[in-house]
Parts: C-alpha cells; structure tokens; sequence
C-alpha cells in the first residue's frame, strides 16, 4: 500500500474556517462517522484526547499528526485538513498549525499501511513537501506531494561502520518514531556522518543495531518516550539518553554534545527486557498511577462478584428464608451456588489491588509478590492465624501454622485494603532492590536470575515483611472494630449507625469502608452484641447497623453518577460516560465504583459522600431499620424491616415501612451529596483551584448541534436557532478563556507560596 492511498477526496479539506484544536478534532470525527470511516464519534473522540493527553502531537512547522489505534476504526485512512487560519496545538516548537492529518487505523489489517504511516513522518519532515502541501487545492495535489518519487534514501552499504547510531521509539510507534529517525539522519547526513537509527514502533524492532553496529559507532543517540527493548545491546556505553521531541527539533546540538562528552550517561540494563531496565524509583512517586493501576483491575471482580452475591440472597429470600440470620443467602442449594461463585469474585479483591499496584510499578515481576501481599492482607490464606475461641492457636496439620510463631497477645489479623497498598508498594520495592543486587549476574544465568532466583527472594522477603506488619495494621483495625461493639452495648446504635455510615463513604471501599461492613456482618450474625440480656434492644436492632453500612455503601456511585448529570459543566466528558456504570454498581452496593472519582478529586468526592454517608446512618438509626442480608443492594431491599412496627418478627407493615424509607433515604442522600459535590467543583473550576484534565464535552455538545441543525432541511427557523447555538458557543468560548487566565492566576499564587515555603527552609 502506497501514502497516497490513504488519501481520499471524502476526508479531505482545503481551507476549513476552524478556530481551535478541540474543532478540529469534532469537525474530523463527524465526517469520519459519516463517511462510514468510523462506528462511534464519541469512541474516536475520546481516543484522540488520550492520545493528546500523552504528548503533543504537533510536530513542529506547523503541522499537527493526531493520529489513533482504536478498535471503533473500520478501515485505515488518513483525513486531511488545511486551515485557512492557524490554530494552537501545543506543538513541541511551541507553533501554530495550519496542516493537519489524522492518522487512523484499528491496527487489524496487516502493516502495509504502518509502513505508509511511517513513510508520511518521513515526508512531513521535508519543507519542499510543506511547501506543496500548503499550495494544494485538491486531494490530487496532496497525493503528489506525497509520493514515493519525492523521497530519496540514502544508505551506506557496509554495515558496521556508521559514525552516528540510535534508537528512536514513541508510544503510539506510529508518527514520533519515524519523524525522530528521519531528523536525526537528516543532521548526521548534513555534517557528512553515516548513520544508522533503529526504530521501535508499531511494526516492532526495524533497522536493528548490530553489536558490530555499535561498538563502532562514534554517537549514540536514544530518542524515545517509553521503554526501550534490549538496551542490553548497550551495556557500558555512553549515550545521549533524551525524547524523540530534541531529537526532531535539536538532533544537530545532541551530535555535537556526543562530541564534547555533554550529558553523556552510561548504560546498565540488567537485561533485554524493557520491563527490568526501566526500574525507577520515578515510578514509585505516581502514587495516583499506581493505585488506579491496582484499583481498575479490581474492580471487575467487586461488581461481578456483587451483583452475583445479589442473585444469592434474591433466591434465598423467594424461597422463604429470609430470616436465616448470618446463613442468609447459603441455606438454597441454588443461592449456595451463586454465593459461592460470588464470594470468590468479592475475595480476590485485596490480592488483585496489591498485585497490580506493584505491576504498576515494576511489571509482571511484580505480580506475584504484589498478590501473596494481598492475601496476606485479606486473610483468604487463614489458617495460618487459626485460633479457637479462646485466642488459643489450633495445632492441627495445616491449621495455625504461623500462629504458632507469635504470642497470643500479638495474633495476626486482616489488614484488608491499606495492608494490600502497603504491601503492593513493599513488593515493588523489594523486586528492584532484588534485580539491582543482581545486576552483575553472568550472562549465562541471567534468565534463570529472572525466572527462579528474583522470584523466590521476592517472594520470601514480601512474606516476612507482611507476617510482621499485619500485626500492627491488625490491631488499628481490631481497635476500631472493638470501640464500636462497645457502643452498641451501651444502646448507642443510632450513634453507631452514624458513624458507620459516616465510615462506609470515608474511602468508598478501602480499609475504613471495609472496617464498617465487616461490624455490619458481625451484625448479621449476631456477633456484634452477644449479650442477649444487654440494655434495650442492643441485641435484636444490632443489624441496624448492616442497613446503615450498605445503604451509605451505596450512595458514593450514585452521588457521583448524579452529579455528572445535574452538573455536566464540572466534569470531562469521560467522567460523565463513565459514570454511567455507576448506576448499576451503586444499585448493587459496589461502593468501590466511585474510586476512580475519588483517586482524582481526594477531597471533594470523599467530604461529599461522607456527609451524605453520616446523614443515611442518622436517618436509620432513627428508623430503627433493619438488614438481615450482608450484601446484595437493591435485590436485599424486601429484607429491610423496622422495629417499630414488628411484633416479634418481620410483618408488611415493617418491611414497608423499613424498604419504602430506604429508597427515599439513599436516593435524597446521594442527590444532596451530588449537589455538595457539584456545586463544590463548579465555584473551584471558576475561581482556578480545579482544572479538568480532559474536555469537558460542552463545546462539542454544541458545535454538534449547529452542525445538526446546518444539516437538516426541514427545520424551519434554521438562522434563528443558527444564531441562538453560535451565541451559546461564543459564550462558552469566552468562560473557557476566563477560567483559563483564572486558573493561570491560581497557580502563581501556589508557586509563590511554594517559593516562600523554600525560602523559609533555606533560612533555617
């Protein structure tokens, strides 16, 4: 396949009158999808902003190269726009563009056309194209320009004897890789050098350096914007070691700093693989990174194994056992099974977390010490703490193996979800400082190093250091737990029920949440309050305390889903799709749905539940409503009752009143939450304390209803609602600029603060 015939007359565009980058990218999108290059608008949009989101793709002289791999594209093609006005797209030589080319392609039709792809950075690079591609008038033009006769490639036929050499690589390995390698060999050819680049991209290692290659090389350049493979090659070498943006705009300075020795840094992979180069203590601070990296993995398992345990306790209640306490949900051989199934799914949750917390951090290495540090923390494996009822270790074969190790007084306990991001952390740390005490390992044995020596220390270290933290993180959480059943024997439940909702919303599915609903199974099962003679109805209302616990667990997806529909202003487009999901999980008490959320606005999100959380607990309390299922969400609804109207067991009037409350609770507590929440980021976003990190979808709302509007025919006050549309457009392109130059203020006073806070330190 040949450049040109990604071209096409149906994408493509000569002096489109669009004024920024975001219209660019939407005026794109919809004739994609109307030309039946794409499925989804939404699904390509949201491609080509994360793809934005990892780096700048305008290239420099003016040119913009979006470009996707995405399975919403239907063929391969390049769309073509040439501007009549310049617009900014943050480009790397800080230049407006006025060429633009969309590369697309779902990457399941051979490589012919990355090969294609590749050949176009190359093109772009040369200003004698430029020139032609400004001057085009038709898609005819734009082919000529870019064809195969206007490119002429050099090469030197002896291979070992290049004086500049490289490796080139971006993340897409599609545009950056090529236009990297294009540049370089341009500067090396100019100062009369011989030069060989080896690119990393989409179509995998080509134009491979050969050892020969470089231990003759004069230069050695490393351009990239992710993990190298087999920079092994290049061990003891120095190296320029910079991004593929310096070497497309500064290739001819890094030459001649090769030259002087400036910024040369030696290389010491500890193998061919990217994964074990790349360990950084860098990694280590993306704190935000490396939990969403744990918690999207985990998530699967809480909403599967949620909605399944819901199935559970909805067969066990149609077959009449509603009141089967604590064995609710198991007494049906068929709500067994599905209790079973999701049980299962609900405990992996802690192992997932810590496993990929530290896969985050250091790769596939890290997955097995990252999980056994969750199941530490889980207590999944517990018989190695098995006690009798007296506190006593059971010493029977397999049972109470590590329990025999440690006093009574210091048993070991669940430290659940801070013991599994401690522990995730722990594993990755462990697993670096392994391989870099193995760095020097002879090169016979470096693959047994990988597969069996790191594997096993790993594994043996992250166990000790578990064993020993658990049984300080055990005793927080076994305090928490023991200072709560003491207020319910003191007929404090309504103040216990606050409080556990309260704790449901602190970290929507962390060790606080998790703490509260652990006392609400106790609850069910009537090991909260043991005293059956204790004050007042402590004994019989206990699982008061599991209603307040499961309808705040539900509030913090619900909240979150409402606000992106009452405020859509104050999140990005992608908050607002995803948060369609959190209907269902927040219906299902998932409360770890709304993680995401609070991963990136800690505050906001965590203060709003918690009030909405301490309002449900309040609000049960004085109800007195009551839950006999642990889990279950919208499905354990007919098992809500409240005592105030029972007479000695559950009756219509009770589960009435107990489920009938309970939908008017969580559904006014998550709207006032929402509102909380929504009113909260709009004044922050207006007066620069919040930035959103993507569009919000607004503008593209309304530039695709003029474009809707343009389109339709039968609309009779076509220039009326034309005119309407555009005012609302121009509105919001002014509060955009607005809140830009007040988020802009925001952050000088920051750093003026952070510069007197520095001040005053150096002082000292």
């Amino acid at each position: 396949m040949e450049l040109k015939d990604l071209f096409s007359k149906q994408i493509s565009f000569f002096n489109a009158d669009l004024k920024s980058k975001d219209e660019v990218i939407e005026f794109l999108s919809n004739n994609l999808e109307k030309e039946k290059y794409i499925k989804s608008t939404d699904d390509f949009k949201a491609a080509v902003y994360k793809r934005e989101s990892e780096g700048s793709t305008g290239v420099g002289d003016g040119i913009g190269i979006p470009h996707v791999l995405n399975p919403t594209v239907q063929k391969s093609a390049i769309a073509f726009v040439k501007l009549k006005n310049k617009v900014d797209w943050q480009s790397l030589d800080d230049q407006p563009v006025d060429l633009v080319f969309m590369i697309m392609t779902n990457g399941k039709d051979g490589n012919e056309h990355l090969t294609a792809l590749a050949d176009l950075s190359g093109f772009l690079m040369k200003a004698e194209v430029q020139k032609k591609l400004r001057s085009a008038k038709s898609i005819k033009d734009v082919q000529n320009a870019l064809t195969k006769e206007e490119q002429k490639v050099e090469k030197v036929e002896k291979s070992g004897s290049y004086d500049v050499i490289g490796i080139t690589a971006c993340p897409t390995g599609i545009a950056h890789t090529y236009m990297a390698q294009e540049k370089l060999e341009e500067y090396a050819k100019q100062k009369g050098l011989t030069v060989k680049i080896e690119t990393q991209g989409r179509r995998g290692i080509e134009n491979k350096l050969t050892q020969e290659d470089i231990d003759n090389a004069k230069v050695i350049i490393l351009a990239h914007d992710k993990a190298l493979e087999g920079l092994s090659r290049l061990n003891g070498k120095k190296v320029i070691d910079t991004n593929t943006k310096e070497a497309i705009f500064k290739g001819d300075q890094l030459i001649e700093k090769y030259k002087k020795g400036e910024g040369l840094t030696e290389v010491k992979a500890s193998s061919d693989s990217s994964e074990v180069s790349e360990f950084t203590m860098r990694k280590f601070l993306d704190i935000k990174g490396n939990l969403l990296g744990g918690i999207s993995r985990m998530l699967p398992f809480v909403v599967a194994g949620g909605i399944i345990l819901g199935i559970a306790f909805l067969i066990d209640f149609a077959a009449g056992n509603g009141n089967a306490g604590g064995e609710f949900g198991t007494i049906n051989p068929a709500a067994g099974w599905f209790a079973a199934i999701g049980k299962i799914s609900m405990s992996m949750m802690v192992p997932i977390l810590g496993a990929f917390i530290a896969f985050s951090i250091v790769g596939s290495q890290g997955l097995m010490p990252g999980m056994v540090a969750g199941l530490f923390s889980s207590n999944i494996l517990g018989f190695g703490y098995a006690y009798d009822g007296d506190g006593n270790p059971i010493m029977n074969g397999w049972s109470g193996l590590w329990a025999r190790l440690i006093p009574k007084n210091l048993q070991g306990s669940e430290s659940g979800f801070i013991g599994a991001i401690i522990g995730g952390y722990l594993a990755a740390l462990l697993v670096v400082g392994w391989s870099k005490a193995m760095l020097k390992f002879p090169k016979g044995l470096q693959g047994a190093r990988d597969i069996v020596f790191i594997p096993v220390l790993s594994l043996l270290s992250i166990s000790l250091t578990m064993f020993v933290i658990n049984i300080p993180l055990g005793f927080i959480m076994g305090g928490i737990s023991l200072g709560i059943s003491e207020l319910a024997q003191l007929n404090l439940l309504w103040l216990v029920s606050i409080l556990i909702g309260f704790m449901m919303c602190v970290d929507m599915g962390g060790p606080i949440n998790k703490i509260a609903y652990s006392l609400g199974n106790l609850a069910v099962g009537g090991k909260l309050v043991t005293d059956i003679n204790a004050a007042g109805n402590a004994f019989n209302d206990q699982t008061i305390i599991m209603a307040s616990a499961m309808l705040a667990g539900m509030l913090p997806p619900l909240m979150v889903a409402m606000s992106t529909i009452i405020f859509p202003r104050a999140w990005t487009a992608k908050d607002r799709d995803a948060a369609k999901a959190n209907w269902l999980m927040g219906a299902c008490f998932v409360s770890e749905g709304a993680i995401p959320f609070m991963v990136k606005d800690p505050k906001r999100v965590a203060v709003s539940a918690m009030a909405g959380g301490a309002l449900i607990g309040g609000l049960v309390g004085a109800l007195k409503i009551k839950l006999l299922a642990s889990h279950g969400g919208v499905f354990v609804f007919p098992l809500l009752s409240s005592s105030y109207l029972e007479n000695g067991s559950m009756n219509g009037g009770s589960i009435a009143l107990g489920a009938g409350s309970a939908v008017l609770i969580v559904l006014g507590a998550s709207f006032i939450s929402a509102m909380i929440l929504g009113l909260w980021r709009t004044a922050d976003i207006k007066n620069g304390k919040l930035t959103l990190d993507a569009t919000n979808g607004v503008k593209e709302s309304i530039l695709e209803k003029i474009e809707s509007v343009k389109n339709n025919t039968k609309i009779n006050n076509k220039e009326e609602k034309l005119t309407l549309l555009n005012k609302k457009l121009d509105n919001y392109s002014a509060f955009e600029t607005e809140l830009a130059t007040k988020q802009k203020a925001y952050q000088a006073i920051l750093e003026e603060k952070h510069k007197q806070r520095e001040a005053r330190k150096a002082n000292k």
